[in-house]
């Protein structure tokens, strides 16, 4: 029986990075860039959003819904809250980010934060469809399921994908929509070579927020879309760390 990911709590000093995963993922894809900003100081919390992280992956769109993921979201800011940690940052991947941005435009206290690979604009999600349910056949595959289950399984995800994937998009044009609202600094990572998803969509994130607000945006040329699972991770470290520390410097 495979261990299966969940929620980390890596406690350091008084200053806490909150930090989201991607869409259909867990946080084993953010653990490493995590350990680096904990090695760093900083106290950072990764919660498991709903229907994430199991072993069967319907779970995602049966167990999971932009709605849940947001009291996920809430529910992590809190704890960190409760627990005393001051000030607060908030980072994510992916759609992580969505959620990441959300919660500066919910609760100005928050001193910074920033996205990484983050679709808050309308872009194509094909390549994202099609990862999804390559992963999820492998997945079958590995589980011994018989072909003909698998097809009947992979048949379903391929109808109902798309349905999450339109209510992730529906749900980003009231958080697109409050972008001015934010006024803490804000940092934007993007992998050039990303797979998934236009990497213009970063561009556009920081054209829109740059009337409103600082930004920082960081191109890592080569790097895929979940830059936190590549090469360039370390890299992607210690820019985010210099921006926090530049960030509580001109305090």
């Amino acid at each position: 029986m495979p261990v299966l990911p969940e929620t980390f709590y890596f406690k350091g000093g008084p200053t806490a990075i909150l930090l989201f995963h991607t869409f259909s993922s867990s946080p084993i894809d953010v653990r490493s860039f995590a350990q680096d900003l904990n090695k760093a100081g900083y106290t950072v919390l990764c919660p498991l959003f709903s229907g994430h992280g199991t072993d069967d992956p319907e779970n995602v769109i049966t167990n999971g819904h932009p709605d849940m993921w947001w009291e996920d979201a809430l529910a992590a800011y809190q704890l960190l809250k409760r627990d005393g940690y001051s000030p607060i940052a908030v980072f994510g991947e992916s759609l992580g980010g969505i959620f990441a941005l959300k919660l500066m435009e919910t609760f100005p206290e928050i001193s910074c934060g920033g996205t990484i690979s983050t679709p808050l604009f309308p872009v194509d999600k094909t390549h994202v469809k099609a990862r999804f349910v390559e992963r999820a056949q492998n997945w079958f595959q590995k589980e011994k399921l018989s072909p003909e289950t698998i097809a009947e399984r992979v048949g379903w995800l391929s109808e109902h994908i798309s349905d999450q994937l339109q209510a992730i998009s529906t749900y980003t044009v009231g958080i697109h929509d409050d972008l001015s609202s934010i006024k803490q600094p804000v940092f934007i990572a993007e992998g050039t070579a990303d797979e998934l998803l236009d990497p213009r969509i970063n561009e556009q994130l920081a054209t829109y927020l740059r009337p409103s607000t600082s930004v920082t945006l960081k191109k890592y040329e080569g790097a895929p879309h979940v830059i936190t699972y590549s090469k360039y991770r370390q890299q992607l470290a210690a820019d985010v760390i210099e921006f926090i520390k530049n960030k509580e410097s001109s305090k």
